[in-house]
């Protein structure tokens, strides 16, 4: 006996050391969940050992709130943790929370809010029962920033969601921590900054219109603004261009350069209206016609997959507008009513660009569809309507009284028309056997043929429009989606924001949103009802555990010594 323990003991030892040199020297971990949720992708463990500089993140979400609010700070610890293991070279990346709300002074907490909102983290109030059943709302910043020497990036931790409830909202913010993470290091480590630009010339929404989307762009590019002109090679240096809600023809010399900016693997977002009406008529006389708009672009997007049709989608998920119910000769009556010519959207929830997006506001959009399958083109759905939707063809006529009077169930007779595509794939020219037109300067040889890219399409210009209000002399800019007479904000600026990044995002950063852990939920009626019977068990098992095998080691050992004896 006592020889086999001096020959374990060495064994052991050497084992154990064998081990901790081992586990010094190589780095793993076993990720043991289901659905992955303590890894990182292959393409995030690469870039941060790429990491050259110290980064640090002050975090001011109090963990303290509730379980949920902890369960995510939990989350993002562990990943900032994930994250400092595998960067090199003795880079850290650290973190600490910074509260806004720790503290028993008033006025210094409104002053922590205030300062924080100065910056754009604006706050968020969370609603949850009680145990005595009551309705408590609390303040919470969801809020970090990543610092690295005199640089500061935001990091939204978690975004409201009127399609999710809380506890699915806070599992989307767990689940997209990575994409938040990553994104915010390569912004705040670039060397260079790429550029986008807004098409002009053609009508399109100017440039207080598009404000609040230049200034989210902003974070991630230098946006630019202007005319095509005549030279074949302009758009060159642009990783993107967005062409927002024109109003007046396109010349063939600007679909020449277009066209062959995406034939060169130029990316390509278009927002264009497919019908116009007179507003001044709308709300002064109750009625307006519905007129096509022509742009000369039809033929250009036909060739490359995609027809929008000269129509106008209504729809049972609307907002509510003010609206004149007046007869013409009556003087002006407004009626809140669901105007159905401003839809909310529903997203796509298997596309990176639309993922755990909330719904979208459009104004008069129409619809898209698939026109060919040559050169194997992907084309798939962002934007759908709801499963009760009607659709006017031009021309037609809005007439808001002939609206009240319509049965519901026989005229919302369609569902899910698609309003906003994702397309991928090597698109053909549309300038193909044909002479390149004499405005261009210089001349040159016309390509054929895409090199693989993409492009996005929404038949709505104004799902990118910001509303100008006036205030105190001054104008305000609203956001993307925001509804002014109810302040609810739909999803606009990420849906546009995504649609961007998915357009210049040649690594597959984006496919890190598609990461999705399932939804674990607790049924809180039963916690609520069985909570001290549960407190109980808890209470009592332990112990009585304890003195069972305490009783059961005594009975052993007295057997055993009776044996002895």
């Amino acid at each position: 006996m006592n020889k086999a323990i001096k020959t374990i003991i060495p064994i052991a030892v050497i084992a154990a050391v064998a081990i901790c040199v081992f586990t010094k020297v190589i780095f793993f971990r076993i990720d043991l969940t289901s659905d992955k949720r303590y890894s990182i992708s292959s393409h995030t463990a690469q870039f941060l050992k790429e990491v050259k500089q110290p980064l640090h993140i002050n975090i001011y979400l109090d963990k303290t709130t509730n379980s949920d609010i902890a369960r995510l700070c939990k989350a993002l610890t562990d990943m900032i943790n994930e994250f400092d293991v595998r960067t090199k070279n003795n880079i850290n990346i650290t973190y600490s929370y910074n509260i806004p709300t720790e503290t028993t002074s008033e006025t210094q907490r409104n002053k922590n809010y205030a300062q924080l909102e100065s910056r754009g983290l604006m706050g968020m109030t969370t609603t949850e029962y009680n145990n005595n059943g009551e309705l408590t709302e609390k303040l919470i910043f969801p809020w970090a920033e990543m610092i690295s020497n005199n640089d500061t990036i935001p990091i939204c931790l978690m975004q409201p969601n009127t399609q999710s409830s809380y506890e699915e909202a806070i599992n989307t913010a767990i689940s997209d921590l990575e994409y938040q993470l990553t994104d915010a290091i390569r912004l705040i480590t670039q060397k260079h900054t790429q550029k986008i630009a807004f098409i002009e010339g053609h009508g399109e929404l100017t440039e207080l219109q598009t404000y609040y989307a230049s200034e989210l762009f902003s974070r991630y590019f230098q946006v630019d603004r202007g005319i095509i002109g005549y030279d074949p090679n302009i758009l060159n240096n642009y990783k993107a261009i967005i062409i927002a809600k024109p109003n007046t023809k396109f010349s063939e010399k600007d679909k020449f350069i277009i066209d062959q900016y995406i034939m060169k693997g130029g990316k390509v977002m278009w927002l264009l209206d497919a019908t116009q009406i007179s507003q001044d008529a709308l709300i002064y006389q109750g009625s307006t016609p519905i007129m096509p708009l022509e742009l000369n672009l039809s033929d250009m997007l036909f060739r490359y997959g995609i027809r929008i049709e000269t129509a106008i989608i209504q729809d049972r998920q609307c907002i509510t507008q003010p609206v004149n119910v007046a007869r013409p000769e009556e003087a002006p009556k407004y009626q809140a009513i669901p105007w159905t010519y401003m839809p909310l959207l529903l997203t796509s929830p298997t596309h990176p660009i639309t993922k755990n997006v909330s719904q979208v506001k459009a104004e008069l959009p129409a619809i898209i569809t698939k026109t060919s399958n040559e050169n194997n083109i992907t084309v798939e759905p962002l934007l759908i309507s709801s499963n009760a939707t009607h659709v006017d063809v031009a021309p037609n006529q809005i007439d808001i009284k002939a609206m009240t009077q319509t049965n519901p169930e026989t005229y919302f007779n369609l569902q899910y028309m698609p309003v906003a595509v994702i397309m991928e794939g090597t698109f053909p020219s549309i300038f193909q056997n044909r002479i390149t037109p004499d405005s261009i300067y210089p001349t040159t040889q016309i390509i054929q043929q895409s090199k693989q890219t993409k492009m996005i399409v929404v038949a709505d210009g104004d799902i990118i429009r910001n509303d100008i209000q006036q205030q105190d002399n001054q104008l305000a800019i609203l956001p993307m989606g925001y509804n002014a007479i109810t302040g609810e904000r739909y999803g606009n600026s990420d849906f546009i924001t995504n649609a961007l990044l998915y357009l210049t995002d040649d690594e597959g950063w984006m496919n890190l949103r598609n990461r999705t852990f399932k939804l674990r939920m607790l049924n809180k009626n039963n916690i609520s009802v069985d909570r001290h019977f549960w407190q109980t068990i808890n209470v009592i098992i332990p112990p009585i555990i304890l003195l069972l095998a305490g009783a059961i080691y005594l009975i052993i050992r007295k057997k055993r010594q009776h044996l002895t004896q």
